[in-house]
């Protein structure tokens, strides 16, 4: 009787005793930092773009100067040459979208004319420098 005292009550103990292995709650993943500000375009790319855009209007291309301004637009000034023109050629490109802002295209061939769409002729012009008879 002993025995099977001690047998039942060995097998009734082992059924209690209840051993968790899994998590009661699934594995979750850390959490995915957040969206980093995209990188500033720097001068090096400034200036290989605005060379791109001089040799695209089929210019050659002297860099003048090329900063950023506090508006974090890139200001890119190019002396320009070629097709019987010199004149200047001045890009803004957005930093961040390195978007091309504004064109400024002052080109003259070698009489003296602008290869500008903007021209009027002579006598449009009401900028500093212009002289009174020319207004």
């Amino acid at each position: 009787m002993r025995l099977s005292l001690l047998l039942g009550s060995l097998l009734l103990s082992s059924g209690c005793i209840v051993a968790e292995t899994r998590p009661s709650h699934p594995h979750r993943p850390p959490p995915r930092p957040p969206p980093s500000r995209p990188v500033a375009m720097g001068y090096d790319e400034a200036v290989r773009r605005g060379f791109d855009q001089c040799r695209a209007r089929g210019y050659r291309c002297e860099l003048q100067e090329a900063h950023l301004t506090g508006n974090d637009v890139w200001k890119v000034k190019f002396r320009v040459d070629g097709r019987g023109e010199k004149g200047h050629l001045h890009l803004d490109y957005d930093a961040y979208s390195r978007n091309l802002i504004k064109v400024n295209d002052k080109v003259k061939d070698k009489g003296g004319h602008w290869d500008d769409d903007d021209w009027d002729g002579p006598g449009r012009g009401k900028k500093k420098g212009h002289a009174r008879r020319d207004d």
